[in-house]
């Protein structure tokens, strides 16, 4: 059960940093050479054969400006409901001009992240 769980973690943080690299339009080795990593040590991780330790993921962190969040999202546990609670009873609080304001800005995140998916 551990192997298989340790297995999914590779898997999924190396599609996170094989996208984090596509998305700046990097090779593998000027990749690695950011980040201090050998190419083949960054072609291990994408395929999800090596689960890169703490300081590999605060290293590529720092040098792309990204947060441990957007490697590890996939991978952790987040219990919605108590989200959903929370954000429900800040939102009752705000002035209905705040409240519409948040409504709009909320639709058009997520119409960006509606497209940002289908592209």
């Amino acid at each position: 059960m551990e192997c298989d769980r340790k297995k999914i973690l590779s898997k999924n943080i190396g599609n996170k940093i094989y996208e984090l690299r596509k998305a700046n339009k990097l090779s593998r080795e000027k990749f690695a050479e950011i980040c201090n990593l050998s190419s083949q040590h960054i072609y291990y991780m994408e395929k999800g054969e090596f689960l890169p330790g703490c300081l590999t993921i605060i290293d590529i962190c720092n040098n792309f400006h990204i947060t441990p969040t957007e490697l590890l999202i996939d991978n952790l546990d987040i219990d919605l409901n108590i989200f959903e609670e929370s954000i429900k009873k800040d939102f009752s609080k705000l002035s209905n001009e705040n409240k519409r304001f948040l409504q709009c800005l909320i639709q058009s995140t997520i119409t960006l992240l509606l497209d940002k998916k289908d592209n």
